[in-house]
């Protein structure tokens, strides 16, 4: 079979079978791209009630953190040592590892905030920043050294003035260009 067969052959066979992870990290990119705009991985829930003034503005008794949790419909037990005076403004209740109150002794607002992971978008970074490490670090290999072949069989798809020696070269060389400016700008 001719060199060209088999270049073609390879491009759209790595094409096909890395569709579904292209996907991944590209939507993860974008992403984590704009991690100083949103949190990708995390968005809170929040919600607020009065529970009025305390008793003892400098600590929070046992009955009135039983009333926070009935205010905020949880079923948690109240734990003494997940209490904590961060200032004389705040009492902050931890009812769980992502859940917590914030309460305003003086106010007695009080604000519930649950941690949750966004559903896909979490998978996804899990995936692209490679946290589960061991054989997928092997197939994240796999990947990048396809995508140097699809990058590179893309090169030679087309011939003649189409291709490289003309309105292809002129695009890949327009697509080394952009990445050496910025680098030369920021870096």
């Amino acid at each position: 079979m001719a060199a060209r067969k088999w270049n073609i052959l390879i491009h759209r066979y790595l094409g096909y079978y890395f569709f579904g992870l292209t996907v991944v990290y590209s939507v993860s990119g974008l992403a984590v791209n704009h991690f100083e705009e949103w949190n990708s991985n995390y968005f809170s829930i929040k919600k607020e009630t009065k529970l009025g003034p305390l008793k003892n503005k400098e600590e929070i008794s046992v009955e009135e953190v039983k009333s926070l949790f009935q205010n905020f419909d949880l079923k948690n037990e109240v734990k003494e040592g997940n209490i904590f005076y961060p200032s004389e403004k705040e009492i902050e209740i931890l009812v769980s590892e992502s859940e917590k109150i914030n309460l305003n002794p003086e106010t007695g607002n009080a604000v519930y905030e649950k941690i949750v992971k966004r559903p896909i978008l979490h998978q996804f970074n899990f995936l692209h920043l490679n946290e589960p490490q061991k054989l997928w670090s092997f197939y994240a290999d796999f990947f990048a050294i396809s995508l140097l072949f699809i990058a590179i069989t893309g090169m030679f798809m087309k011939k003649g003035k189409e291709g490289l020696i003309g309105k292809g070269g002129i695009l890949a060389i327009s697509g080394l260009i952009i990445p050496i400016i910025f680098l030369i700008y920021y870096y």
